[in-house]
């Protein structure tokens, strides 16, 4: 009897090790840990406002209008600016909405709002990986209808995690040098894309920028993870 236990037993142990492994994609720490993470811009280009649209004619009549093509995408995620030109007289009130992805591909959109008349670009907050559409409201222009709109992108960069607080980014580099005068750090505890670095040097297209700061680990109830 105890031989046949032990067979039983060999065999249980066997099928237990053969087991396939599963490989468990996730970050190591402990709770009472926090970990720096570093972030890369390769060679982000400067701000400019027309980048992405050049000009476009918005709304040319007393109905609505979706721009769907564009000169360029964002080279990093980045947030974006929109400046109106042309004849500005024609500009109306209206809140102007761009609809895009974040760092990690979920959809988002953010609102720009003009007063009439107004020539002034309005700079956004969120950093957008890509661009779909720019939507403008029926009441965006007025006859006859002269005003154009570009758009450009900013000098905020989005980050790939959340922060809890602007303070959690510990220091920065711009083509591996250190910054004596560290980022400018917008933080958001769960929505990735309101997470943004505006480094103190030049972009230029050449030179690279890192970031290092500590995120804060939130999965629930926010988009800070894939």
């Amino acid at each position: 009897m105890k031989y046949l236990l032990l067979v039983i037993f060999l065999l249980f142990a066997a099928s237990a090790f053969s087991a396939p492994v599963t490989r468990e994609f996730r970050d190591l720490k402990l709770p009472t840990q926090v970990i720096m993470e570093k972030q890369e811009f390769t060679n982000p280009a400067a701000a400019s406002a027309y980048d992405i649209g050049s000009g476009d004619a918005g709304a040319t009549g007393t109905g609505a209008a979706t721009d769907t093509t564009f000169i360029a995408q964002p080279d990093v995620p980045r947030n974006l600016v929109i400046t109106p030109g042309s004849t500005t007289a024609d500009v109306g009130t209206c809140v102007i909405v761009v609809t895009g992805t974040n760092f990690h591909n979920d959809a988002i959109t953010e609102n720009f709002t003009f007063a009439a008349n107004d020539s002034a670009a309005q700079t956004g907050t969120k950093a957008f990986k890509t661009i779909s559409s720019v939507a403008y409201p029926a009441n965006c222009e007025d006859s006859p209808f002269g005003a154009t709109w570009s758009m450009g992108y900013g000098e905020k960069l989005g980050l790939k995690r959340c922060l809890d607080v602007a303070g959690y980014s510990v220091f920065s580099t711009v083509a591996g040098a250190y910054e004596s005068t560290r980022a400018t750090i917008v933080a958001d505890t769960n929505e990735i894309e309101k997470n943004t670095a505006d480094f103190n040097g030049t972009m230029n297209a050449s030179n690279d920028f890192a970031l290092f700061f500590i995120q804060n680990f939130n999965s629930a109830g926010g988009n800070c993870f894939p």
